[in-house]
């Protein structure tokens, strides 16, 4: 058996956290989560199974910022 080093991934390459997220979109939290009920805005997603950690996919975020964002994904 052979042993293969791999390389640890950094999440923040795929990933914003809610304060990125209210930072790039100089929207509030309650704001946000209002869009994500209403399907105008990327829902998070569950990082680490159930510890409670979200994440945005920071590709989605940056096509809601250019306007091009849907429910249905990107374009």
């Amino acid at each position: 058996m052979t042993m293969t080093t791999v390389a640890p991934v950094d999440l923040g390459n795929y990933f914003l956290s809610w304060v990125d997220v209210t930072t790039l979109t100089n929207s509030s939290e309650s704001t946000i989560r209002r869009a994500i009920r209403k399907k105008k805005f990327p829902s998070p997603v569950k990082l680490f199974g159930d510890r409670g950690k979200v994440g945005f996919r920071k590709a989605d975020i940056y096509l809601w910022c250019e306007g091009r964002w849907t429910p249905k994904g990107g374009e």
